[in-house]
């Protein structure tokens, strides 16, 4: 990861949605997530060994799009995918300010989903 410019800003674009979100009464709506998930998912297409974000990511968009989203199940997608951004942050190829960016977005998605 990081290795490509959709890949940063997509980075970008998602800690400033979350930092934006968190100064607002409404926070991050499940619209606004939907879409960084489906940039997300572009940004990542085709590196085979995301297999298993990129499943937690369309399970993530699949329940936020539902009309009665489970906050429990949101709520562990979110931890999984906090992990899974952590583990890419701490992995042999992670550097620069990429790795800080995916700290600061394990942090955060750990954060939103205790508060939901």
């Amino acid at each position: 990861m990081g290795s490509n410019i959709l890949e940063e800003r997509m980075l970008e674009d998602t800690l400033t949605t979350f930092r934006d979100g968190s100064q607002s009464e409404s926070g991050v709506s499940p619209a606004q997530g939907v879409m960084l998930i489906d940039g997300w998912l572009q940004a990542l297409q085709g590196d085979p060994n995301l297999g298993q974000l990129e499943a937690n990511l369309n399970e993530l968009r699949v329940e936020l799009q539902a009309s009665q989203p489970d906050g429990q199940h949101i709520r562990s997608l979110l931890e999984n995918l906090a992990d899974q951004t952590q583990q890419v942050a701490e992995g042999p190829t992670a550097e620069g300010t990429w790795t800080g960016g995916l700290e600061s977005l394990s942090t955060i998605l750990r954060n939103f989903g205790s508060k939901l």
